[in-house]
């Protein structure tokens, strides 16, 4: 059976005491070279660091604006917003984000809500009655003739029928809602 990487290692005492006399020559040895030293290797690369801050009032986009930090009250920092329109100006002790690269000091994220809305997928148009009036009309008329031999006159009777109609005076189109779905997002929080 082939040994795996971690198994345990068993050494004979001729192996322990060829171990020992090489760690003791190494120990008592003077240093041949400078001791190790684990220094930046990459000299362009400044450290980076996020943290907890607060800031007031707007804070519209590519605009620099002085936090405070949640955990050190008394300490500041110039904070520039590259991407988060924050315009209204009701923030009082707002909760943010902040990152520093190299010496420069960014809004990270600001406190976001979520939020959900209702999208149309389909909508159709009509046409309705906005406005209408009732009228009376005249819906039949009856006509007789008599014919009196008698005197050679005629008489001539008339009847009408009457109803009243509804007359639209004005009309307008509407947009109806066929289809829709609702969507989550995310927003700045509003105070």
């Amino acid at each position: 059976m082939a040994k795996r990487a971690r198994d345990p290692v068993q050494f004979t005492l001729e192996s322990a005491e060829r171990i020992a006399s090489v760690v003791r020559e190494a120990e008592t040895a003077p240093p041949a070279a400078f001791p190790l030293t684990f220094a930046k290797r990459f000299a362009e690369n400044a450290p980076r660091q996020v943290r907890a801050a607060t800031f007031s009032g707007a804070w519209p986009i590519g605009s620099a604006k002085t936090v405070t930090f949640k955990y050190a009250p008394t300490a500041t920092a110039s904070v520039t917003n590259l991407s988060w329109p924050i315009t209204s100006s009701g923030y009082t002790a707002e909760n943010c984000i902040v990152g520093k690269d190299g010496t420069n000091w960014w809004l990270v994220v600001p406190v976001l809500e979520a939020r959900t809305s209702f999208f149309v997928a389909q909508t159709a148009s009509r046409t309705y009655c906005d406005g209408a009036s009732r009228q009376n009309v005249v819906s039949d008329v009856s006509i007789s003739a008599t014919l009196n031999t008698n005197n050679c006159s005629i008489t001539i009777g008339k009847t009408v029928t009457t109803a009243t109609v509804n007359v639209v005076t004005t009309t307008a189109t509407a947009i109806f809602l066929l289809d829709g779905y609702t969507s989550s997002f995310l927003r700045v929080r509003v105070p």
